[in-house]
């Protein structure tokens, strides 16, 4: 399986190392993905 995914960061040890923003990744080659978790802000 081969994956599409946008706006990629990379993080060593919790930091920040690159954003890499879009990335293609051959499925063979995967070893961990996480997403974000994002807070919506009600500007009201």
């Amino acid at each position: 399986m081969n994956i599409a995914i946008e706006q990629t960061e990379e993080y060593v040890n919790g930091q920040l190392r690159k954003k890499y923003g879009d990335a293609f990744i051959s499925g063979k080659n995967v070893l961990y993905i996480s997403t974000s978790k994002r807070i919506l802000v009600d500007e009201a």
